[in-house]
């Protein structure tokens, strides 16, 4: 049935085509020309459009994810810049606390610094000794770390108890444990100080 239609559409077709005058023919074959053209274009235009549709949105989606990371990493160096500038502004106190507080027991230092203060204020150091200190294993929490030293001096009362004083008020922080005066055979005074030292390891 459907083939008798086709035979008969076909017949109908071609006897009124062979019916039209050469010009009619002319356009008719044009508009067919026309007609295949834009369907050819249309058709395989929209298999070439596809990928393309498809690569924009993967750029756009790129472009989206560069901005969030230019986004984060601008805000990371506002950061920065605003700790190097808070770090610039304490730098000048740095040396003090490193001062009152090293990174490191800095026993001989120390040492002759205890000297160098007795030698100032007139009197004789007649012994100075440091404990041991033990930073391994360190189980603690807080990174500060001390150690005990014993200072005899002998003088004049009134430079050991200038000597006592320096020591107490100088640059790096000394914590007073126990304090000895007395008078010796000459009846020069005498002082045994027991003092703490303070160190960081970090």
């Amino acid at each position: 049935m459907k083939l008798d239609f086709l035979k008969k559409f076909k017949n109908t077709y071609f006897k009124y085509v062979e019916s039209l005058s050469p010009q009619e023919k002319q356009k008719i074959e044009g508009y067919l020309y026309i007609t295949l053209t834009l369907f050819t274009v249309s058709f395989f235009g929209f298999f070439a459009i596809t990928p393309t549709l498809s690569t924009i949105s993967n750029l756009d989606k790129q472009y989206k994810d560069n901005n969030l990371v230019y986004e984060a990493l601008n805000k990371k160096l506002g950061n920065l810049q605003l700790l190097d500038f808070q770090y610039r502004e304490i730098q000048p106190d740095l040396e003090f606390i490193y001062s009152a507080i090293p990174r490191s027991a800095k026993i001989p230092y120390l040492g002759r610094q205890l000297e160098n203060i007795a030698i100032n204020n007139n009197v004789s150091v007649a012994k100075l000794n440091f404990n041991s200190v033990e930073i391994y294993p360190n189980k603690k929490i807080d990174p500060i770390f001390s150690f005990n030293f014993v200072i005899n001096v002998i003088g004049k009362e009134a430079d050991v108890n200038n000597f006592i004083a320096d020591i107490i008020n100088f640059d790096r922080i000394i914590g007073i444990d126990r304090i000895i005066t007395g008078k010796d055979e000459e009846n020069k005074q005498l002082a045994s100080i027991t003092g703490r030292a303070y160190f960081s390891d970090k």
